[in-house]
């Protein structure tokens, strides 16, 4: 096949396969689920993080 056939042929083909992926993602909720496997770990890390007491903006007035 020509390249300048093949090129844009493989281009759409990927682009309509990250499309329909993208859709089976949203339609079952999957980033949620991974989410909800993750968080945990994701806890313990944040968790450890020293943190700045927060002071807010004192008032112009």
């Amino acid at each position: 096949m020509n390249k300048l056939i093949k090129i844009p042929v493989v281009a759409a083909g990927a682009g309509i396969g990250l499309f329909a992926a993208s859709l089976v993602v949203y339609y079952f909720n999957l980033d949620m689920r991974l989410i909800e496997l993750v968080h945990p770990y994701l806890s313990k890390w944040y968790d450890h993080i020293e943190r700045r007491p927060f002071n807010p903006p004192k008032e112009v007035f």
